[in-house]
């Protein structure tokens, strides 16, 4: 008995609804496409960023200053084209690693004792 009167109902409703959307079959053709586009819209607004440190860093932080001022000091040779053996001319080499105990590496009294040990190191 439930199940009659459930079947009957939805087939009445599904009968109306059929009956509402060919009497406006416009509105129906063109509003998923409609839909679709201002959902679609908003995913031109994303970007893929490549750097991490956009992401984790605050704009203006002093890590990011001090990157910047490191990246512009000491260029690295990135080219796909020049080959490690072009960027080493013979002789020995070494690598410092500057770290400081308080303070940043930055400080004047830290950049001196850098300049020294570099002017130490070239002689």
């Amino acid at each position: 008995m439930l199940r009659q009167v459930l079947h009957e109902g939805l087939r009445t409703s599904f009968h109306k609804l059929g009956h509402f959307v060919a009497n406006h079959p416009v509105f129906f053709a063109s509003a998923p496409v409609l839909i679709s586009i201002l959902l679609g819209a908003s995913f031109s607004r994303y970007r893929i960023e490549e750097n991490v440190e956009y992401l984790l860093a605050p704009k203006h932080s002093l890590a990011k200053i001090e990157g910047n001022l490191v990246d512009s000091l000491f260029p690295v040779n990135r080219s796909k084209h020049t080959l490690y053996s072009d960027l080493q001319t013979p002789g020995r080499y070494g690598r410092v690693i500057v770290t400081s105990r308080r303070g940043s590496v930055l400080d004047p009294h830290h950049v001196n004792s850098v300049l020294k040990v570099s002017n130490i190191s070239l002689e």
